[in-house]
């Protein structure tokens, strides 16, 4: 890799060097984070997407860059709570106004990085510059990129990922705060947040009157000592009252010193070889942590397929005892044939053979009557059927639904599955059952013959209507076509309760479909974070 020029030789845009195996395997682990999409609501969901957020910004935006360009300057940022001094101390310590500072809070609303214009080149293509604005200053040390971060505590959202991002970004943390913020609880789990994944840590109490800087930095010492932070280094810059413009120059001495030998080549990449060094035991956990959050949701998808379908039993086994049982011929289908099948009716003669001259000439002359009614008949019987077949397939539905309400991903699920594309999916199947039962029905019925003289298409629309479950018609297919009729009603009717029974089933198809498309983590993507923790290992 490119080694940092001198103070006095020109920067030049660094080569882009050979993948080192460390490289490589940083690389590998970034496209295994994008593949883990943990998109179910899970209970661990909402952790395990903050922490696949927070490590993917911490290998992109810093151990990737950092790794690539070892000879960029150290990443130096000034974060802390709102009205902190951020920006005077970063004028300060360049010796110039390069970040706005004023009373407004908060002043920094984009961040501003600072560098000696020897060093900027040495920044190309790094990831801070889409978030921060490059100002270059030779008042800045060499080896330094000093970076006024908007607050933690910012009011605007936007500041605070900002500020949450660039601490990610950092070789070296400052945190700044006041002798009024320094007891503020989300800086002080910022700190523990850094220090646990190995980012260099300074503090600074800025703004500290004399008369209680013994009970303040004696506090402060505490809370350090308490975070087992004591041997941190640690800088005190008293409150000079208002002033505009950089502070006196010994007022930020100290610090502005420790950054120059932070600045310097070798002090510098000891820091950030110990800042990428110490991040490998927390990026490992985290690793570990995500693929057992990425099992969470395998489990958690198989989970709920096999609730989907299992919610739908019940409707199914009800749907073919039905059918079986000819429920749905009960009310209008069997008002209808006993209308018909009456003395004198249409159907009369289908229940009994005309007997003399008389009967046979009426029954001649009642054959279309007889065709007409047959056919009303069928239709009022499958539409019975389907009113049952479709109530059926509603209460599987609705009993998936109650399932899937009992989770926050069951909910997920189901509010993927409008009720309106459901219903419509229902009244595609059932269109196909009966289309494809229609055409079963006649090629069974093809060969069958009355004992007495009735059209093919009657004698199809009678069996059907004895499959659907009217008695009287049962006994009269019994009657015209003996036990080769009653045989092929029972067949009918058994394929009839089983194709039932998969359109109740199928209520499920809309919800696995549904989960599908939700693209959720493959079973090997688990496999695939743990061996790059497992790789991270040689490294930590």
């Amino acid at each position: 890799m490119t080694p940092r020029p001198d103070d006095d030789a020109p920067a030049s845009a660094p080569a882009t060097p050979p993948a080192t195996p460390m490289v490589e395997v940083v690389e590998d682990l970034l496209r295994s984070l994008d593949e883990a999409r943990l998109e179910l609501d899970t209970p661990d969901a909402e952790e395990a997407r903050a922490r696949r957020h927070r490590v993917a910004l911490q290998v992109s935006n810093h151990l990737l860059p950092r790794l690539r360009e070892v000879s960029a300057p150290a990443i130096v940022v000034l974060g802390g709570s709102t009205g902190a001094g951020k920006s005077t101390i970063v004028n300060s310590i360049v010796s110039a106004n390069v970040s706005p500072a004023g009373v407004l809070r908060p002043t920094t609303r984009e961040p501003v990085l600072v560098v000696h214009p020897k060093d900027a080149e040495l920044l190309d293509g790094h990831p801070v510059l889409d978030i921060a604005t490059r100002v270059t200053h030779e008042g800045t040390k060499r080896g330094l990129a000093l970076i006024d971060a908007p607050d933690l505590d910012s009011v605007h959202a936007a500041n605070r990922e900002l500020a949450d991002q660039l601490v990610e970004m950092a070789d070296m943390w400052v945190f700044v705060t006041t002798g009024s913020r320094y007891g503020d609880a989300l800086p002080w789990q910022r700190l523990r947040d850094a220090v646990e994944r190995g980012i260099s840590i300074a503090v600074v109490l800025n703004r500290v009157d004399r008369a209680g800087l013994n009970e303040v930095r004696n506090d402060l010492f505490a809370r350090l000592q308490e975070q087992g932070l004591t041997s941190v280094p640690f800088f005190v810059i008293p409150d000079v009252g208002p002033i505009d413009g950089p502070l006196p120059a010994d007022k930020v001495q100290p610090l502005a010193a420790f950054l120059g030998v932070l600045g310097a080549g070798a002090q510098s990449r000891s820091v950030i070889a110990r800042t990428v060094r110490g991040a490998w035991p927390a990026l490992r956990e985290d690793v570990q942590l995500l693929a057992a959050n990425l099992d969470s949701q395998r489990r958690t998808t198989l989970s709920l397929q096999g609730a989907v379908q299992a919610a739908t039993r019940a409707a199914a086994a009800q749907a073919r005892a039905d059918v079986q049982t000819g429920s749905a011929a009960t009310g209008a289908p069997t008002t209808a044939w006993l209308a018909g099948a009456s003395s004198g009716g249409a159907l009369s003669s289908l229940v009994a053979p005309p007997r003399g001259w008389i009967q046979r000439r009426r029954y001649r002359r009642s054959s279309t009557g007889r065709a007409d009614a047959l056919q009303r008949l069928r239709e009022v019987s499958l539409g019975e059927l389907r009113t049952v077949l479709t109530d059926a397939c509603a209460s599987a539905e609705r009993a998936i639904r109650a399932g899937l309400a009992e989770t926050a991903a069951g909910r997920q699920l189901a509010a993927a599955v409008p009720a309106e594309r459901s219903a419509s999916a229902r009244v595609d199947r059932l269109d196909v059952l009966f289309r494809e039962w229609d055409s079963v029905a006649g090629e069974r019925t093809v060969d069958l013959t009355a004992s007495e003289p009735l059209s093919g298409i009657e004698l199809g629309h009678l069996v059907e209507v004895a499959a659907v479950g009217v008695d009287g018609a049962v006994r009269a297919v019994q009657r015209l076509s003996g036990d080769t009729g009653a045989a092929t009603v029972t067949a009918l009717r058994g394929d009839l309760a089983d194709w039932a029974a998969a359109a109740v089933v199928a209520e499920a198809d809309e919800f696995t479909a549904a989960l599908d498309r939700m693209d959720i983590d493959p079973a090997d993507a688990a496999t695939r974070l743990r061996l790059r923790a497992s790789e991270l290992r040689e490294y930590a």
